[in-house]
């Protein structure tokens, strides 16, 4: 039954979540855990250096050539997420991630160019990091906004609304602040244990943090820490169709951005 509402649904049904600790920690102020939903037949590349576009590191969406998660070489990050329940244009959200990774500008500029466009593209949430800020925009409400320090979640619904998903989420990633390596963290996101009861089984599935189905789930898992000399350490695990997990990527980048 839940393969059938997925197949029928298909956009509407992409999940993602989003974990961060913002200036908790003098040594590492910014921790993110993040995993990426998707259905399994959507071709998908690993997090690697694009060649096309070498300072760009995150993976790649094999349809529309967009990330949905990365850094650059100069310590800039981008991640997003897509709003489940909303409508917008046709222009993929993972479009906004690569082209953030790619530029210059703070977040204030990129956000502000992106602005006026916004209802082009596939509802989405988006975080963004220029080395000094880190700020999220949504695309059904105008503008963006700084996040203060503190703990995060940034999930499929708009910003600053909470589920029983995100606030078991918010829970569990508190319980495990000061052991924030890259296995407690990646362990952390590969719970499967539901947030809700409900006698859909599409909507149990949801409401785990690591999705499960036989034709969609979690993709992958990525743990991402900046310490206080800006280097970047990034682990990524990758899940196949049946959700094997494959062997854990670690990328080590120093920035160029000043904090």
């Amino acid at each position: 039954m839940a393969a059938e509402i997925f197949k029928a649904s298909p956009k509407s049904n992409r999940m993602c979540l989003i974990l961060l600790s913002w200036q908790e920690s003098a040594q590492r102020p910014l921790v993110v855990a993040a995993n990426r939903d998707e259905f399994f037949q959507r071709p998908t590349e690993a997090a690697h250096f694009w060649p096309d576009q070498p300072d760009v590191l995150a993976g790649r969406d094999g349809e529309y050539g967009g990330s949905w998660l990365g850094l650059s070489r100069s310590g800039r990050f981008a991640a997003i997420t897509n709003l489940r329940e909303a409508s917008g244009g046709e222009r993929s959200r993972g479009e906004l991630v690569r082209d953030f990774l790619s530029s210059s500008t703070s977040c204030d500029c990129f956000f502000e160019s992106v602005e006026a466009n916004k209802a082009a593209y596939r509802p989405f949430n988006m975080i963004a990091f220029d080395g000094q800020q880190l700020a999220i925009s949504h695309s059904l409400q105008s503008g963006w906004q700084s996040l203060p320090p503190g703990l995060h979640c940034v999930g499929n619904i708009p910003f600053g609304e909470h589920n029983a998903k995100i606030n078991k989420a918010l829970s569990d990633f508190e319980g495990r602040m000061g052991k924030d390596s890259a296995a407690a963290l990646l362990a952390l996101m590969q719970d499967d244990t539901e947030s809700e009861s409900s006698p859909e089984p599409l909507q149990r599935a949801l409401s785990c943090r690591f999705v499960r189905s036989d034709v969609y789930g979690t993709r992958s898992s990525s743990a991402l820490m900046l310490d206080d000399k800006h280097r970047w350490d990034f682990w990524e695990q990758n899940f196949d169709d049946k959700q094997r997990a494959s062997a854990l990527q670690h990328f080590q980048l120093q920035g160029s951005v000043k904090r």
